[in-house]
């Protein structure tokens, strides 16, 4: 089936009904310097997450918004992902940081957003594909430094073609919900897709919290379209 993977989660208690709504990879930002503090989710409470997310053999993720590598390559040992997914605009992986992420933290995956703005992300996503496990379209720029996060969403026939050329897995993300996730996996056939903006409530102060019933039924309608079409 088509994997439902959920952004971006703040602390236990919705991370274990976001699992239990049917998400199959679970994102969130670690402590890290920059950005909104507010979307940062504390070591302790990171481990205690991924711990479940280990137990139920849930995908754990950990978001980058920062361009300090040194910083990510700490994170990543302190709070050792399923997936390190490279959200900046500033900083983007390379060969060179697959490499030491191959060396230094072995088993952990690598996943590169593509701002999808025109077909130049085409052949973005092929350059990447090369060093990446994972390739995320996604659509315009948080002010949170990182790609994604704008409710939008973007051109997907772009999306369809990266999907058929990059030759790894990719997941689609931009303004996605339960009103046209279905469309969505008719039209791009992924390996994933992804949710946040569509699936949160917002509060004034910038703070995020998941909307569990709008999470269960976007992971629902995922896997009715996926099944309709046949996908596995």
């Amino acid at each position: 089936m088509v994997k439902k993977q959920i952004y971006s989660i703040v602390n236990y208690n919705e991370a274990v009904q976001t699992m239990d709504a049917g998400a199959d990879h679970i994102g969130l930002v670690p402590m890290q310097t920059g950005g909104i503090p507010a979307h940062r989710v504390p070591f302790d409470v990171v481990d205690k997450i991924y711990a479940e997310c280990k137990r139920r053999g849930v995908k754990s993720i950990a978001i980058m918004l920062n361009k300090d590598v040194e910083e990510m390559f700490f994170i990543i040992k302190r709070v050792q992902p399923d997936i390190v997914h490279i959200a900046g605009m500033d900083y983007t992986a390379n060969q060179s940081f697959a490499d030491r992420l191959h060396e230094e933290c072995p088993g952990v995956e690598l996943m590169q957003a593509v701002l999808v703005d025109d077909e130049s992300a085409i052949d973005r996503a092929l350059g990447y594909a090369k060093f990446c496990d994972y390739i995320l379209t996604d659509s315009g720029l948080a002010k949170d430094t990182g790609i994604g996060a704008s409710g939008l969403t973007h051109d997907w026939s772009i999306d369809r073609r990266i999907v058929e050329t990059v030759g790894i897995p990719v997941i689609i993300a931009g303004g996605l919900g339960a009103e046209n996730v279905a469309e969505c996996i008719k039209q791009i056939q992924p390996f994933g897709v992804d949710s946040l903006t569509k699936t949160s409530y917002k509060f004034e102060d910038g703070v995020t919290e998941k909307n569990i019933p709008e999470v269960k039924k976007f992971c629902e309608r995922a896997d009715q379209a996926a099944m309709e079409i046949g996908l596995k």
